[in-house]
């Protein structure tokens, strides 16, 4: 008797443990999607083994449209002393975003050295918050598919982005 009513409260545990957790999860959307990309961002990005480094700013719409700023502090090519040099531009381009949270950026990149290119990345989302049941980026990662159009000497460029806080977000 005493071995069927502890069976029977175990069993009444793990149904209880399984519901309460199937509601908490509930309110956790499954799927990123270009929602998920809304607001500005600081990026740092770092070229090669730290050949040169980005600081800049993007603003995603939400709707797959960025606009950017960005200074490069870069090696003078050719330079024999160590001097350096600072590329400022901008950027506006269009982005992606696939529900497990990766997605492609395609950009037109204007520099004041006179560089015009278009360049693609791909990226993942790396941490999030869910804001009235979607879920927005906090951070994300990513990589350059072709070297720099900037830094000479074929490195490749890969960002870190964090989102920066907005009047019209409690973030």
């Amino acid at each position: 008797m005493c071995n069927s009513r502890r069976k029977f409260v175990q069993n009444i545990m793990i149904l209880f443990a399984f519901f309460t957790i199937s509601v908490a999860r509930a309110d956790i959307p499954q799927c990123y999607d270009l929602g998920s990309l809304n607001g500005s961002y600081a990026i740092v990005g770092t070229y090669g083994a730290n050949i040169a480094i980005a600081l800049a700013k993007r603003y995603f719409d939400g709707n797959g449209n960025l606009t950017g700023t960005f200074i490069v502090n870069e090696p003078v090519n050719g330079s024999t002393t160590g001097a350096r040099m600072i590329v400022t531009g901008t950027q506006v381009g269009t982005y992606t975003v696939n529900c497990d949270g990766t997605g492609v950026i395609t950009r037109n990149l204007t520099t004041s050295t006179g560089v015009m290119t278009t360049q693609t990345d791909h990226f993942v989302i790396t941490k999030a918050i869910v804001r009235h049941g979607h879920l927005i980026a906090t951070a994300l990662e990513d990589a350059s598919d072709v070297p720099s159009a900037i830094v000479p000497g074929g490195v490749f460029l890969k960002r870190s982005y964090t989102r920066l806080p907005s009047a019209d977000h409690d973030d």
